[in-house]
């Protein structure tokens, strides 16, 4: 059964306030493996007008149910305002197969209801109040695609994993929906699972 949106908003921005201060924007140490994600933790965004690495190292992403068998995670970055969503299989058998590599869909900000679905809200330009949002797509131009999911660890309750993936999304600006702008870019996130 989904969630509400509205509890699922309120539940996500409660829990996750503690980590809007752990995304900095920080361009360095950003470095790719011949045009791959990097390997640090970070969330990288595109737009005509701007761009900006988030260095999220010390971001601690914990889990949320918007559906049933998956979580999404979210934060808010303080340096530039960009707020993300990323959805995820619950359970840790699930998450490290060759079968997940692969593209998935960008959905409506916050609408992440089934595994590696992306979403984003940003600045239209550095500063500005006005925002970006993204447009339901999934197609072979508008996706998310996972590129690595890596195993780290794990705790009492959760299996940890790392997970790599490239997006290129279309969004609306906020203050006129007929104006709409590609954003591209890519994220690599610590995650938490179920543990079996």
């Amino acid at each position: 059964m989904k969630t509400p949106k509205t509890f699922l908003y309120f539940a996500l921005s409660t829990i996750f306030a503690v980590s809007i201060v752990s995304c900095s924007s920080d361009e360095e140490g950003d470095e790719t493996n011949g045009g791959n994600v990097s390997n640090s933790l970070h969330l990288k965004f595109k737009t005509p007008d701007w761009e900006r690495t988030i260095n999220c190292e010390h971001l601690d992403l914990m889990p949320m149910n918007p559906a049933e068998g998956v979580y999404a995670v979210s934060a808010t970055s303080a340096s530039t305002n960009e707020t993300f969503y990323f959805s995820y299989p619950q359970d840790s058998s699930a998450m490290n197969q060759i079968s997940n590599y692969k593209k998935y869909a960008i959905v409506s900000y916050g609408d992440n209801d089934e595994p590696f679905q992306f979403s984003q809200k940003l600045p239209d330009n550095q500063g500005s109040t006005d925002r970006l949002i993204s447009l339901a797509d999934n197609s072979t131009t508008y996706y998310n695609e996972v590129e690595k999911i890596e195993y780290v660890g794990h705790e009492a309750e959760y299996s940890i994993f790392k997970v790599k993936c490239k997006y290129n999304m279309r969004t609306y600006l906020l203050s006129n929906e007929a104006t709409v702008k590609e954003v591209s870019g890519t994220f690599h996130f610590k995650i938490r699972t179920t543990r079996n």
